[in-house]
């Protein structure tokens, strides 16, 4: 009886991920976060344009972050190696679009993957970072990741192994650490002032 109901999850679970293969857009899985933090949108913008002084803080998911060049602009390389759940990337992220006090989008186009440091592929790896503002002394924190794999099986092999569920918990944790350290950095060039 039991055998019988944990076959019957498991064909519901492939059956399942296997639909969402068939019915996503360019075999990619999707996932995001938003929240608010206390501080005006194009401050928060500017504690980030000095995310490299702190990155590698936000989460203990991240292992390296090399800024190739003196500031964060159009172009701009970024090495970014990060672990979540059993999955290890290594991103080579280029700064796709910038748009001062508001947005910045990241592209790395052959994200290295390992899974249970066993297996490796590529992926491609679309990053949105959002400064929304929300009023006079708040904004609306966002992060958009998309994950494109190179074909169907392998996108089925994300889905059942988690990848959006794990990375989406990445992506919260993150934003949550980089709002405390906006807003930290915030109260301090106020009180300095």
């Amino acid at each position: 009886m039991l055998r019988h109901l944990v076959q019957a999850l498991l064909a519901g679970w492939v059956l399942h991920s296997l639909w969402r293969v068939v019915a996503a857009p360019r075999h990619a899985v999707q996932v995001g976060t938003e929240l608010g933090a206390r501080c005006p949108a194009e401050a928060a913008f500017q504690v980030y344009m000095r995310v490299r002084e702190f990155y590698l803080a936000l989460s203990p998911a991240h292992l390296k972050y090399e800024m190739r060049g003196e500031h964060l602009g159009p172009d701009t390389v970024i090495d970014v190696w990060e672990q979540a759940g059993f999955q290890r990337v290594q991103h080579q992220y280029r700064v796709a679009a910038l748009v001062p006090g508001r947005r910045m989008d990241l592209v790395s186009a052959q994200s290295q993957v390992r899974v249970l440091g066993l297996f490796r592929s590529t992926s491609r790896s679309e990053v949105s970072f959002r400064f929304d503002p929300d009023g006079p002394a708040a904004c609306r924190l966002g992060l958009s990741i998309c994950i494109v794999f190179p074909n169907a099986w392998r996108h089925l092999l994300a889905r059942l192994f988690f990848t959006q569920a794990i990375w989406q918990r990445h992506a919260e944790q993150e934003m949550q650490a980089l709002a405390r350290v906006i807003q930290q950095r915030y109260r301090d060039q106020a009180t300095a002032a």
